[in-house]
């Protein structure tokens, strides 16, 4: 049951990271329109559903999980929105953005050993 929490609160970060993106591009086409149409459309409903849901997973997660992970494992989500932004959004990154994902990436390393 603890791998499985593990596999839990990764995905809660993968999933609220998802969450973002929906939340990005709802706010990236609603630019200039009017207040019912920014927060009520179909993208805003489901960025803030799947950040409810991470927010559930990891609940459930932090039943079992070592609380000393907790910071690593969140720390994912900046991983997970570089990589998003990258693949999906095809946006291309600075090198200072790169450059803060590997800090926080060795951070969370040199903090677990």
């Amino acid at each position: 049951m603890e791998n499985v929490s593990y596999l839990i609160a990764i995905g809660a970060t993968l999933v609220a990271a998802f969450s973002q993106l929906l939340l990005k591009r709802s706010a990236n086409e609603t630019n200039g329109k009017g207040f019912w149409q920014k927060f009520l459309n179909p993208r805003v409903i489901i960025g803030y559903g799947l950040l409810f849901l991470s927010l559930f997973m990891n609940s459930m997660a932090l039943r079992v999980v070592d609380l000393g992970m907790i910071p690593g494992i969140t720390a994912m989500g900046f991983i997970w929105v570089l990589l998003i932004s990258i693949f999906i959004l095809k946006e291309k990154p600075t090198k200072y953005r790169i450059l803060g994902t590997l800090i926080i990436f060795v951070g969370v390393i040199v903090s677990k050993l």
